[in-house]
């Protein structure tokens, strides 16, 4: 398909359609087949419907369900609980975890397809880009299982992406707030992107012709991006209050006492870093001598081969506005990952990399467009490794979810 002509409004979000009913039956077919028993969130939402922010029983199988005073307490934090009211208003806890991930994952294919509308402006390069996003990375395996860990960020990534996309846009901060707040109060560690905001934000609350500094700064900008996230953090403090009557989320330090064997060191130690890095740089598939030969592993596999055409990302430069503010956001969300004392256990590829992955695919696509050098198309090597990273995924995705090989070896 040759996107030479003029595309207006209309047609993008036709096209956005289209990419979402292509993704969600793509991923609603390579999951497992049923839904997801890892579905913390479904309980929870049941029962803000019953008055209540905690569970009342303690199945075997959520055993990282955090037990004070005879209650049970999901530890992770509750925006994903939130997404799924609508549909335990009717189903009650029959309601399908995985089904609402297989959605709004497939929303976010149509949204970073949106997206790249805003930040380059080669036609193919966008489509390209929604495609490598879709079906060339690890948000396929996390969005076709469902399980709460992956719901999470699914989600996280639905409300960071519409942030990053109106900051291309309307720039409006409140609502950039609200956004970045409820992506936070899917993953705590988003609230790190701020620099992101701030940097791009800057021509609505930095005017450096000013000679005086008060006049410099025009601070209801800034007030209302603060205002925003602070609804969402406010929420979170209360939220933690009513739960263990302290403003501080210590439920993620209770559960890190339980499991000692993860956290040696504590939740965060500096010692963590290495194999983090290992993880998410170095890690192998599993090779073996006897049929299927090579096998995903479940502690991870490198971002360089689930996804080889993030190496586009360092192509993008340094010395520009865009790319400042996204390794602004990344390097420390990376980092607050790099500390835990886990990285993600049970996964394919490295899932704490989701938590960056929008300013990581602004980045890829600027340097994608840097190196297509005024071409009307991608060269053969842009094509090559995002055909690579699909094939990759498509291999991940159906040797763990239809024909269970996978293996836990190191």
């Amino acid at each position: 398909m040759k996107l030479t002509f003029n595309l207006n409004g209309r047609t993008y979000i036709l096209i956005a359609f289209v990419l979402f009913l292509i993704t969600f039956i793509v991923y609603y077919l390579t999951g497992e087949g049923q839904k997801t028993p890892y579905d913390y969130f479904v309980p929870l939402a049941d029962s803000f419907w019953h008055g209540r922010l905690y569970l009342l029983d303690n199945p075997s199988w959520l055993d990282e369900l955090l037990e004070v005073n005879g209650r049970y307490y999901v530890i992770y934090p509750p925006m994903p609980a939130i997404l799924l009211l609508p549909q335990t208003l009717f189903s009650g806890l029959n309601a399908n975890q995985t089904l609402a991930s297989v959605s709004v994952g497939a929303l976010n294919v149509s949204l970073v397809f949106l997206l790249m509308r805003r930040v380059v402006q080669n036609k193919r390069l966008q489509l390209w880009m929604a495609l490598l996003f879709g079906f060339g990375t690890i948000h396929w395996y996390l969005a076709s299982i469902g399980k709460a860990w992956f719901f999470a960020q699914v989600s996280s990534f639905f409300f960071l992406i519409i942030a990053v996309y109106e900051t291309f846009g309307k720039k409006r901060p409140f609502l950039i707030g609200l956004l970045v707040g409820a992506s936070f109060w899917c993953r705590l560690p988003i609230v790190l992107s701020l620099p992101f905001f701030l940097i791009m934000l800057s021509d609505k609350w930095y005017h450096g012709s000013e000679e005086n500094f008060f006049d410099k700064i025009s601070f209801l900008p800034l007030f209302k991006l603060g205002a925003g996230i602070g609804i969402f953090i406010a929420l979170n403090f209360i939220y933690n209050y009513l739960r263990f009557d302290t403003f501080s989320d210590i439920a993620y330090s209770i559960q890190a006492e339980k499991e000692p064997w993860w956290y040696p060191k504590g939740l965060f130690h500096i010692s963590y870093i290495a194999t983090h890095l290992k993880v998410l740089f170095l890690k192998l598939p599993i090779f073996m001598s006897t049929p299927p030969y090579v096998q995903p592993s479940f502690q991870g596999m490198s971002i360089l081969i689930t996804t080889p055409a993030f190496i586009y990302s360092v192509m993008a430069g340094m010395r520009n506005k865009i790319s400042i503010a996204c390794w602004l956001a990344i390097i420390p969300i990376a980092l607050i990952a790099f500390l835990h004392g886990g990285t993600g256990w049970m996964m394919f590829g490295y899932r704490y990399a989701v938590d960056f992955y929008p300013f990581l695919l602004v980045l890829t696509a600027l340097g994608i467009q840097s190196n297509m050098q005024g071409r009307v198309d991608l060269r053969w090597e842009h094509k090559l490794l995002i055909i690579l990273g699909i094939l990759v995924n498509i291999w991940g995705v159906l040797w763990i979810n239809k024909f269970g090989w996978v293996s836990l070896w190191i």
